[in-house]
């Protein structure tokens, strides 16, 4: 799962063959994303259960290219992902602990037990652990942690009994100092974050669990989206007021899922065609694939050139790729035929077969000089302009390691003479032997090349504040940047100086137009003023006092809605007198109608009682607050004209739907008369929408009259009925006893929502459902295999109808899920889904609750008024929580009305899905759902 090399050029690798459970640990529960629960936390070495891992070290003594010579460092471990030698030792990632194994005399053995450095990686999911050591070019150890685990890390023997661990739950890239023992989290968010990768700038990568991207950027102290998730996986957000998430690196072509990590092809086995790109790992349909690297921005994005490596042998799973010290890539191969969870915590899973392959070019030219640990520092300082990437990373962490201040003249005169690679690796080895003094950082800071400027701007940002000197250099460099990378590290430092220093370097960036539209910047900006709303207040505002920036791009459509939000979003009063002050320095209308944008997102799902005088007299003095805001305030003409204007078909469809979506979240009275009749009569949208905002009401003479109009309704119409009647005990009751006297038929009432039934609180409800919907057969592994099995020959002894296969596609499953951009979005976009591979599909569809897709877990919400909404959470914040149902529409339900939120423990997909189809109905079904492409006439 892992290689790295050491100083002498050798392979160093983790074996990971205690996966998937710890030894000496009993499993006492697993939620529905695989989240272990064990009877006990493995202790570290030496006082460990003994397991089958061990960390090997191989050598190329002939030069063959062939490994030959083999040690074993470490054996009987338990859990280890990875490994890395350096600072005169081992570094083991063995979850929970990151430990540290002296070797002094450099002889591979272990000079004792060792150091445990940190404590505190969760296990819930050996898929998803901490993983993927390796040092950075500052001297950092990095890792990542995968979506399915927390973290709550605390340092051995040097934090108290009392001292609060650092948690973190989900995917993040998180460091540590070797020498100073700090930790902190890099980045947080991704996809099921297993590898990292540093490119010869030092900027971090990593890849993705889900489809269309080839991965993730991470920026410091950023927050990316979390691929493939739904927002109440990991519980509230530790950051309510982000406002937004660094979104996954887009491409010019359709990816397929998924790119598990990339290498940045950077050594000189490599043609230097393939300069800069990534070699991404797709181990679901065992490629490596070629993808060219594209500046966007303070980002990137990313176009396939070719696949690089093929493969018709489906147990090929390629999990691990890097730069090699001879300029070649190592591939390492996971090789089984099954690749994910499930199936691998039923021991379905060969640890016998794991293998690294290498890939070169043909005619390219391998390093033969590969032991630096033997040379001088001298020696080391010129290898910073070597050609391999790995020989000048390697060079930089040496010299790191000696802190031999000879060389420092050496390494300035680089940083002052070189324009280009050899100053920046001159600068991270100054770095880690002596740090920056005040006048390499103004070179640094004035460099000609961008990457030096950046990682200078980082270096000093890490210590949390800067010289005085230097903060005013920071807000100039803000103001003249030329490069958009430079001006994204900016941002990042800025959130983490005090404010001082952080808000005129964010004063300077807001100014920036250019950055306006870019993926990164904007966020980044918001993000660093925000960090400085509780303790600068009026600092914070300062920024706003010169009218002029009110127009600069960024500062209106990002930041001017955020702000106003932030304040808005507390609900205290000192907060919306804020809210009122802004009001009152808009130097326009336009401006507050920003503002009130913001506000009004604040507000969803609320009614706005009880605000102060001074914001009521700033919303009127405005002239630009909305009706939807009016609304909100409760006015009652605002609430008439609301009713009038969702009648009207010739206005904007969207705007009818918010408005209708917020007369049924305030519980309007005065509305219910036309959003009954707009539920029962309207086009679906608008019908679903009004049927959904009716679910708010309690009232018996509602579900009676939604019972008998149901035959009639438009499909979709219909599901929001029957989820509106699902909600409470006594509606249910009436649809069931309509349905057993023949009022509604059975087969109006899709399968899910038979389910949602036979799950309900009510005890009569569940028993009635039952014996209306008699749930399909919970079949055991074995059955489950038969009938896949069964399934897969019926498939492929015959040939289907790819457009007869849409129309069932289009009956039986286009409700919840989306494939060519048509369908629901209840289910996963099943577009980039791994849909060429039959038995992962098969699987999905005959036993779904047997593997759910994270984020798609059915979740029951019950709240103080007696209702049960079921579905999975799409938003949450301090305030609300957001969940889609099964009809598609969006509940907004407060946090403080909500007694319980849980998961269900099975999947939003209905069982018996293939049961009523004939084997011609199924081979058209599965001609369809294994297009690349639409079908067209």
């Amino acid at each position: 799962m892992h290689f790295s090399f050491d100083g002498r050029g050798r392979l160093w690798v983790a074996n990971y063959r205690q996966y998937p459970y710890p030894a000496g640990v009993k499993v006492l529960g697993r939620d529905q994303y695989y989240r272990n629960v064990f009877d006990k936390v493995p202790p570290a070495p030496p006082h460990h259960d003994k397991g089958r891992d061990s960390v090997t070290i191989h050598e190329d003594t002939d030069g063959d290219g062939r490994y030959d010579r083999h040690k074993v460092f470490l054996e009987g471990m338990n859990m280890v992902t990875s490994a890395v030698r350096g600072r005169g030792g081992v570094w083991v990632l063995n979850p929970p602990y990151l430990l540290f194994y002296e070797d002094a005399d450099a002889d591979d053995v272990p000079d004792g037990d060792p150091a445990v450095h940190l404590a505190g990686f969760g296990l819930e999911d050996t898929h998803a652990t901490a993983n993927a050591l390796t040092f950075g070019p500052d001297g950092w150890l990095y890792g990542g942690q995968g979506s399915t685990t927390s973290s709550r890390i605390t340092r051995p023997g040097l934090d108290g009994p009392d001292a609060a661990a650092i948690a973190f739950e989900g995917p993040m890239v998180w460091r540590y100092h070797p020498e100073t023992r700090r930790y902190e989290i890099f980045s947080e968010g991704g996809g099921n974050t297993w590898g990292i990768e540093f490119d010869s700038q030092g900027r971090l990568f990593s890849g993705d669990n889900g489809g269309d991207t080839r991965g993730f950027h991470y920026l410091q102290g950023a927050t990316a989206v979390v691929a493939g998730a739904d927002a109440g996986k990991y519980g509230p957000s530790p950051h309510p007021y982000l406002f937004g998430e660094i979104q996954k690196m887009p491409s010019a072509n359709p990816v397929p899922r998924f790119s598990h990590i990339a290498a940045v092809v950077e050594g000189t086995g490599v043609p230097a065609a393939y300069a800069g790109d990534f070699f991404c790992l797709d181990p679901l349909h065992g490629k490596v694939i070629d993808s060219r690297r594209l500046p966007l921005g303070s980002s990137f994005k990313t176009a396939d050139r070719a696949d690089a490596v093929t493969s018709t042998d489906e147990a090929f799973r390629p999990v691990f790729i890097a730069n090699a010290p001879d300029g070649s890539l190592l591939i390492a191969d996971f090789y089984d035929f099954y690749i994910a969870h499930g199936q691998h915590y039923q021991s379905q899973i060969d640890k016998s077969t794991g293998r690294i392959y290498r890939l070169r070019g043909q005619s390219s030219r391998l390093e033969t000089d590969l032991d630096l640990a033997a040379k001088d520092s001298a020696a080391l300082v010129a290898i910073l302009a070597h050609p391999n990437k790995w020989h000048r990373r390697m060079a930089v962490q040496l010299l790191g390691e000696r802190k031999d201040k000879t060389v420092l003249p050496m390494l300035r005169a680089l940083i002052e003479g070189q324009p280009g690679q050899a100053a920046l690796e001159a600068l991270w080895a100054h770095h880690q032997i002596a740090g920056l003094d005040e006048g390499l950082a103004r070179i640094g800071l004035a460099h000609p090349s961008n990457a030096v400027r950046e990682w200078t701007v980082r270096l000093l940002g890490d210590e949390r504040r800067v010289a005085p000197a230097l903060a005013p250099r920071l807000a100039t460099l803000a103001a003249e940047e030329r490069d958009a990378g430079v001006r994204a590290q900016l941002a990042c430092t800025a959130r983490r100086l005090p404010p001082e220093q952080g808000l005129p370097i964010a004063a300077a960036l807001m100014r920036r137009d250019e950055d306006a539209d870019d993926p990164c910047l904007p966020l980044l900006v918001w993000w660093a003023i925000e960090a400085q709303v509780r303790s600068a207040t009026d600092a914070v505002i300062g920024l706003f006092a010169d009218t002029a920036v009110w127009d600069e791009p960024l500062v209106r459509d990002t930041l001017l809605p955020r702000l106003m939000r932030r304040f808005a979003a507390t609900g205290r009063r000192e907060d919306l007198v804020v809210c009122a002050r802004l009001l009152g320095m808009a130097p326009g209308k336009p401006h507050a109608e920003k503002l009130l944008s913001g506000f009004t997102e604040a507000w969803r799902g609320r009614a706005m009682v009880g605000l102060p005088d001074e914001l009521v007299s700033s919303l009127a003095a405005s002239g630009a607050a909305p009706l939807l805001l009016q609304v909100r305030q409760g006015e009652t003409a605002a609430i008439d004209e609301a009713v009038s204007r969702i009648v009207d078909e010739r206005l904007d469809a969207s705007e009818r739907l918010t408005l209708i979506r917020a007369l049924g979240e305030l519980k309007s009275v005065a509305a219910l008369p036309v959003l009954r009749k707009l539920a029962l009569t309207a086009k679906p949208d608008i019908g679903k929408a009004a049927m959904a905002a009716m679910a708010q009401f309690d009232d018996p003479a509602i579900a009676a009259e939604v019972i008998a109009t149901l035959p009639a309704l438009d499909s979709g119409v219909r599901a929001s009925g029957i989820a509106l009647l699902s909600a409470r005990g006594e509606s249910a009751r009436m649809l069931l006893h309509a349905v057993e006297r023949g009022d509604v038929p059975l087969a109006l009432v899709p399968a899910e929502m038979a389910d949602r039934l036979r799950l309900h609180l009510d005890e009569e409800v569940r028993k009635l459902a039952a014996k209306l919907f008699p749930p399909a057969r919970v079949v055991a592994a074995a059955a489950a295999n038969a009938k896949i099995d069964l399934i897969r020959r019926i498939v492929e002894t015959g040939t289907g109808d790819a457009y007869q296969g849409e129309k069932i596609f289009t009956a039986k499953c286009a409700a919840c899920h989306r494939l060519f951009h048509k369908g629901g979005n209840v289910g996963p976009n099943l577009t980039s889904y791994q849909r060429d591979n039959l038995g992962t599909m098969l699987t999905s569809i005959v036993n779904p609750n047997a593997e759910i897709r994270e984020g798609y877990e059915y979740q029951m919400a019950i709240t103080a008024d007696g209702r049960s909404v079921g579905g999975f959470v799409v938003d949450r914040d301090p305030q609300i929580v957001v969940m889609r149902g099964l009809d598609g529409e969006n509940v907004v339900l407060e946090q403080e009305e909500i007694e319980e939120l849980a998961p269900v423990g099975r999947s939003l997909m209905p069982d018996g899905l293939l049961d009523d189809l004939s084997d011609q109905q199924i081979r058209d079904l599965f001609q369809f759902l294994r297009r690349s492409q639409p079908v067209t006439k």
